[in-house]
């Protein structure tokens, strides 16, 4: 089911949500490719590792910086509306994880492994969750305008009596 008709809290301006989707896939293939060549040998593509894990580095740098951007309107809106609240709660923990082990990677010697499967763990989880999060978010937004128009009718008939 597509929803055309969408309430206005907490969405994203256009050029904010095609920004964030690319990036998302940018870093989630490029995130993909690598840990299929350097756990499975498996290489979708003929490029060097390296190649690819900085591509990801890349993207995971501005997909950082867009999740920095939609936390005081995006999340907040969001949060204060009530709706989307698991999905838009496990998000944040989500990115939150994949930032923190990010950092382990680049910066920590003896935990690196410990941070390399859980970097993998919840960026498969990620890809899972980022569809299901705008999808029932849309989903929450044709709910909301339906019940509002549901209510509005509501109130004109008892306006008219």
């Amino acid at each position: 089911m597509i929803y055309k008709h969408r309430s206005k809290v907490a969405h994203l301006p256009r050029w904010q949500s095609l920004a964030t989707h690319i990036v998302f896939v940018i870093c989630a293939t490029s995130g993909s490719w690598y840990l299929l060549a350097h756990e499975f040998q498996i290489t979708p593509i003929a490029v060097e590792n390296h190649s690819i894990l900085m591509a990801h580095g890349v993207a995971a740098y501005f997909l950082v910086l867009l999740f920095g951007a939609v936390i005081p309107t995006h999340i907040k809106a969001g949060w204060k509306s009530k709706r989307n609240r698991v999905s838009g709660g496990f998000m944040v923990t989500v990115m939150s994880l994949l930032l923190i082990s990010g950092l382990f990677l680049y910066y920590a010697d003896e935990t690196r492994e410990i941070a390399l499967w859980t970097h993998w763990i919840v960026g498969g989880v990620l890809l899972v969750l980022f569809p299901y999060h705008f999808i029932a978010g849309r989903r929450a937004n044709y709910l909301a305008l339906k019940r509002d128009k549901h209510q509005k009718s509501q109130s004109n008939f008892i306006n008219l009596n």
